[in-house]
């Protein structure tokens, strides 16, 4: 019987170690203005929200959102309680969809504030400060390697998406680029980017294609979409100016602040290398490394300038959480590595979605000069060894 009894009491401690659930609570000054939680929740390719005013459940109640003035802690409160997930916290003006009020001052005034528990323990305490803006995203949480990042930003509104066109070599902005954008419909609307290389539009939730082009450059293509959430998005386009040999361009979003892309190859006067930011040296007089970006966004570039026979590897590194085996922030950096050459876009890559690891490989191009594809995400211990 004391035997059965210890049993059940290891059982019952794993079981409370283990639990994971985390509690949001949102409060603000309603006498200033009026803020509405919003929780995006990814699990793969499957993507859902949560707004703080209704009462709303979704996967067999794995997330909750209590209901406005339905909790005694907060005026809105939202419940995790999953083994795995990511997240994002955003911030509405609660009239900013109706225009109401379009007082981009009303998020800031009314000082909202967010208390995150994991376990009933309070692990973070979040004070939004002054800014301008309909909609603020305030912080993402990894479940799996049970990480907050704290990403207090404003933006003008909420459905928008918001982009930069950039000089893949340089970094520098692009004015004048010409921008399509193409609905499931097959209507285009036409736009050019300002003298910051900036452009913006409203969106509808769905999927666009987006073409960008400008003299001299090579045209690209990406896809952005408007989730459910409704939600800001953000796209860096990264043009090569126009070039024969292989360019290879990396962009991504706001976090991780440092990716690292990775080139491993022949020489051309003989034996092998491996280039990245802590290891650029000439090959064949030229340094194949063009931009390093330690600063979110990219873009990240690196040329090719001196092909010789035999493999190429490509891969990129999540510096900024180069220790966490269980981190899923490079899977979700929105990246994307671009490949030129021919003076056309010979291939694009977006990084697998919902998986653990620090190293993404994308591809190899052979002796024949063909990209195979690798996309594959892994954790790598020692960047001096990734191939």
């Amino acid at each position: 019987m004391k035997k059965i009894v210890w049993c059940l009491f290891l059982f019952l401690s794993f079981m409370m170690a283990s639990a994971t659930e985390y509690k949001i609570l949102l409060s603000w000054d309603e006498f200033e203005g009026e803020c509405n939680g919003f929780l995006s929740a990814s699990f793969g390719n499957e993507h859902y929200f949560l707004d703080g005013a209704n009462s709303k459940e979704i996967l067999d109640g794995k997330i909750r959102s209590i209901g406005e003035g339905k909790s005694k802690e907060a005026k809105q409160s939202f419940i995790i309680n999953s083994e795995n997930g990511y997240f994002t916290f955003w911030i509405k003006d609660k009239f900013a969809d109706d225009d109401l009020n379009a007082d981009p001052t009303l998020i800031a005034r009314s000082k909202p504030m967010i208390s995150i528990y994991h376990n009933d323990n309070l692990i973070e305490l979040i004070k939004i400060p002054d800014g301008e803006g309909l909609t603020c995203k305030v912080f993402t949480l990894d479940i799996g390697s049970a990480s907050i990042d704290r990403e207090i930003r404003y933006f003008p509104k909420s459905r928008i998406i918001l982009g930069q066109v950039l000089n893949a070599v340089d970094g520098e902005p692009l004015s004048q680029a010409k921008i399509s954008l193409t609905d499931y419909m097959g209507i285009s609307k036409h736009f050019q980017t300002d003298s910051s290389g900036f452009f913006i539009f409203e969106a509808e939730i769905g999927e666009y294609k987006l073409s960008v082009a400008k003299e001299k450059f090579i045209s690209s293509n990406f896809t952005v979409r408007m989730g459910a959430d409704e939600m800001p998005r953000e796209l860096i386009c990264a043009l090569s100016p126009e070039i024969e040999e292989f360019r290879i361009v990396l962009t991504w979003g706001s976090r991780p602040r440092d990716l690292d892309a990775h080139l491993s190859g022949p020489k051309p006067e003989g034996g092998n290398f491996h280039i990245w930011y802590r290891n650029r040296y000439p090959i064949g007089g030229k340094d194949f490394l063009d931009r390093d970006d330690m600063d979110k966004y990219g873009p990240e570039t690196i040329t090719i300038y001196k092909p010789a026979i035999g493999d190429y590897y490509y891969s990129v590194h999540d510096y900024s959480n180069r220790k966490q085996k269980r981190s899923k922030k490079l899977s979700f950096s929105g990246a994307i590595v671009q490949i030129y050459g021919e003076n056309r876009l010979m291939k694009t890559y977006q990084i697998p979605l919902d998986q653990k690891g620090n190293c993404w490989h994308v591809f190899r191009i052979n002796e024949r000069q063909e990209i195979i594809s690798v996309n594959e995400i892994e954790f790598v211990k020692n960047e001096k060894n990734i191939q």
